[in-house]
């Protein structure tokens, strides 16, 4: 009987830290639910997209690590339907006129930082041009 209070306890523990988190995020992403029901969909959501990501960050086999965002509490459709769903966007139809050829190229590396280069950016969201 103490080892089932005790896990009790421990789940009880753990939905508390994870609701803090959530409001923590809710309050730096600015999100509003229109209502309780969708705060609770929306909290389920979270919780398990945070312990995928734990989850895959302690795995530790990936040069790179999954984080929290903005998009934190949607499924893995709904932010698919959010972002490919678009149609004659402005990014998406710009059009490049300038063309690049090598000359007298003989030695080309076969790899290059461009990190190190100071050649791009840290990754940020690019929003419907993404």
């Amino acid at each position: 009987m103490a080892f089932w209070a005790l896990q009790v306890s421990s789940r009880t523990l753990q939905d508390a830290s994870m609701y803090e988190r959530h409001e923590q995020w809710m309050l730096r992403y600015g999100k509003v639910y229109k209502d309780p029901q969708e705060r609770e969909k929306r909290f389920r959501i979270f919780k398990d997209n945070v312990n995928y990501i734990e989850a895959f960050n302690n795995a530790n086999n990936k040069p790179y690590k999954l984080g929290i965002n903005q998009f934190s509490d949607l499924t893995n459709e709904e932010f698919i339907a959010s972002r490919n769903r678009f149609k004659g966007h402005v990014c998406s139809s710009i059009t490049r006129t300038t063309t690049f050829k090598y000359e007298n190229v003989t030695t080309v590396p076969s790899s290059i930082d461009w990190r190190q280069k100071g050649a791009v950016t840290p990754i940020k969201d690019q929003g419907q041009c993404g």
